[in-house]
Order: C-alpha cells, then structure tokens, then sequence
C-alpha cells in the first residue's frame, strides 16, 4: 500500500507506538502467566497437606503379612520395609517439634491407656487440648489409630469429641484432641469430694445417649462405637458429655448385622450375645450403655462383688425398693419417678437378646423424659422452700412488735434471758 504524505504536514511514523503496545501486551501476559503458576503451586501444597502420605514400619501395624507376593511387591519391600498410609482431611497437621512445644515437653501426663498416653498441652492462641501419644509397646496399632482418626474427621456432633489435629511423623503417631478439664465420667463417679446430683447424672447420661445416637442415625454409614464405658464418657469444665475413643469403632450396614472375626470389646460392658454369635450390632452399643446408665444410679463399676452390676441391680429390684440401688452419697435428693424410669430404661438395655433393647433414639426419650421429672421436682421443692422462707420471715418481722412489760421484744427475750417468755396458752 502506498503512503499518502499530505503536504505541509509531517511524516508520523507508526512503527514505534505499534511495538511498544505489542511489548505491553506481552508483559501483561507474563505477568498472568505467573500469578496463574503461582496460583497452581499454592493450591497444590495445599492438597500436599491434606493428604499427608506417611511411611511406617510394616512390623509395627499389628497385622499378618501375606506369604505369597509379586515380584513387584518383593522388589519394593526390598528397597523399604514399609507401608503407606494416607490421611485426606482438613485438620491441622502438628510435627513432633510442634507437641513439644505444645506438651512442654510431654510433661503433664493426665492419663494412660492401651493406646498410650494423653498430655494436656497449650497452643499458641491459648486453646488448652490432649495429646494422646501412641506408645511403641502400645496393644492399639496403626491400624486402630487410623480408625480413629479418620472416624473423627466425619463425625461432628457437640457430644462427640472434637479432633483438632494429628501428627503423623516417622517416629511420633499422636492425635490432638479439645481439653476435657473435668477428665471421664469414671472418675468422677468415684469421686467423693464432690458427688455428682442425680440432675447432673441425668444430663450426662442424656447427651451420652445422644452422642450415641448420633453415630447410629446421623453417620452415612453409622458407626457402631464398640467400647461404650465410662472411661470413654469425657466431660468438659461445664460438665458437658462427650463420647471419646474411637479406635474400636467400625462401619455398619443397617440391612444387616456384620460379623466379627474377633471380639473386642471391655469386660463388663460386653454384649453376651456379640460374645456368644461374634454378631455386631447397633444394639451392642445399647447394652454397653445401659451398663453405663447402670453405674451412673448406683455408683458402682460395672463388676462388682457379686458379679455383674446387672445382676445385682435385679436382685435389689425383686424387693421392690428402689433406694436400695441409688448411690447413697446422694442422700435421698432425687425424684423417685425420675430414678424409676432410668432404672427401667438401663434394665431394657442390657437384656440379653439384642431384638428386645431399645434403640439408642428410644433411650435419649426415655431419659429426656425422666430429666424432665427431676426437673418439675426441683423446682417444685425450690418453690415450696421459698414460700416457706418468705412465711417465716413475715412471722419473724411481726414477732418484732409484740413486746414485754420490760421493753424487749419477745424475740429478744428469747436471747437475752431476763423475762420467760409468754405461756402459750394464756394467749
């Protein structure tokens, strides 16, 4: 194309501007080049986190190896003696330095089990929580721990522990879990100091039985807990209930009843029949928390002199008296109906045919029901004790005016001692 020069005017030349838009152009580029690959890197580590790949030593998962295997298999157990497990959740991931910083030095042990052992540790905003610590002579293995762990990442009920985070280090397995200051319910049922109310042994026995529920009904699959005890009830600083431990806890298809391999389970808290027929069911939960209900009225552990807490609890109810079975250190403070209909409740749970107890939904409206007598009563009584209160404080007030031949009321003759008081019957 021919340029066309007009005359007296200069030539402009176009070769410049046209460069320098195409090297904007191609600088913006770059720049959205980087920010999209640096966009892709972040989101990258942050699935890197999620799911956290961890190698642990095969010998120490606690389960049979199989005697025949690939070539392939060989050659990379040759290269490495060890198995991977992956963990696909959102909490935090704590290394081993981080729990020391936390447990200061694992020193404040609150408690020990077959897992290992639980520390009481502060992060940094504050937040108190318990490190439970896998030991390496622990009965618990890998297998147990990643139960537990993955159980907790999809159960989230406000009577369920709550799992902050984990550390899955080479040398370190440990799960960080809320702080439960008022430890389990075990011990606080054997401490003297403070006795617990028959309201407050309600409550904990309602949002137990709702924890519980919770994993039956509201899980997809429900999970059936496997060890209900009162060692595994925890209880916050407001005395709230929280279900703990889930180690044991399996999947369960409620078309059918699974069957177990091996028994696991606490001795007294059993379900016979799962013992007898290795069929796990929903209604072993049941059964484990009836023994629990058990131990919550009477006070007593769930294997006592006699034999099994139930039996015992049977043979006291054949005479008709109810007091005879109520922890004593209550003295009486509690609505008989109320008691009444837990021990009936309990006493269905632990019948020995599964297809005769309750379901766990049934149990929350029995004991919300026997809550709600323990309730009316208190404050029945606590309107009567201030009515009382108020009667005797008008009479006091009046007695203030009628006064004796010295001056002094009657009240303070009483006190004072110099004029007998008024014969009643003159009056």
């Amino acid at each position: 194309m021919e340029r066309i020069i007009l005359p007296g005017l200069p030539v402009v030349h176009k070769v410049v501007p046209i460069l320098a838009v195409v090297g904007a152009g191609l600088a913006i580029a770059a720049i959205l080049l980087l920010v999209v690959v640096a966009l892709c890197c972040c989101c990258r580590n942050c699935k890197g986190k999620r799911r956290n790949p961890i190698y642990i030593d095969d010998a120490i998962t606690s389960q049979p190896r199989s005697t025949t295997t690939s070539q392939s298999q060989s050659n990379k157990t040759s290269q490495s003696n060890k198995v991977v497990h992956e963990l696909d959740f959102e909490n935090r991931h704590f290394s081993y330095n981080d729990l020391m910083i936390i447990t200061n030095n694992f020193k404040n042990n609150i408690g020990t089990g077959g897992f290992g052992s639980v520390y009481v540790g502060v992060l940094e905003n504050g937040t108190q929580v318990a490190v439970k610590t896998r030991s390496h002579s622990s009965s618990q293995g890998v297998k147990e721990f990643m139960a537990e762990a993955k159980n907790l990442t999809r159960v989230h009920h406000v009577n369920l522990v709550s799992l902050l985070g984990y550390c899955l280090d080479e040398n370190c397995m440990a799960l960080v879990y809320e702080y439960m200051k008022e430890g389990t319910l075990q011990d606080k049922l054997r401490d003297n100091t403070r006795p617990l109310t028959w309201k407050q042994r309600l409550q904990i026995a309602y949002e137990s039985a709702l924890g519980l529920e919770y994993l039956h009904r509201g899980c997809n699959p429900p999970l059936i807990h496997r060890d209900v005890k009162t060692n595994n009830i925890l209880l916050n600083a407001n005395l709230e209930a929280k279900i703990a431990d889930f180690g044991l806890s399996r999947d369960f298809n409620m078309a059918a009843t699974s069957v177990s391999t091996v028994v696991v389970g606490t001795p007294g808290y059993l379900d016979p029949e799962y013992y007898s027929s290795f069929k796990l069911s929903q209604k072993s939960d049941v059964y484990s928390f009836g023994v629990v209900l058990l131990e919550i009225i009477t006070g007593k552990p769930a294997i006592v002199s006699g034999g099994h807490l139930g039996k015992w609890v049977r043979q006291k109810l054949s005479q008709g008296n109810i007091d005879s079975i109520v922890d004593p250190r209550m003295h009486g403070h509690y609505d008989v109906n109320s008691v009444w209909k837990a021990t009936d409740v309990a006493c269905k749970c632990i019948v020995n045919t599964s297809t005769q107890r309750p379901t766990m939904s049934a149990v929350v409206a029995e004991l919300k029901e026997s809550l709600n007598l323990e309730i009316a009563t208190e404050e029945t009584y606590s309107e009567t004790t201030s009515q009382t209160y108020t009667s005797q404080n008008n009479y006091s007030s009046s007695n203030n005016f009628i006064s004796d031949v010295s001056g002094n009321s009657v009240s303070d003759t009483a006190y004072l001692g110099h004029i007998p008081a008024p014969n009643p019957t003159a009056r």
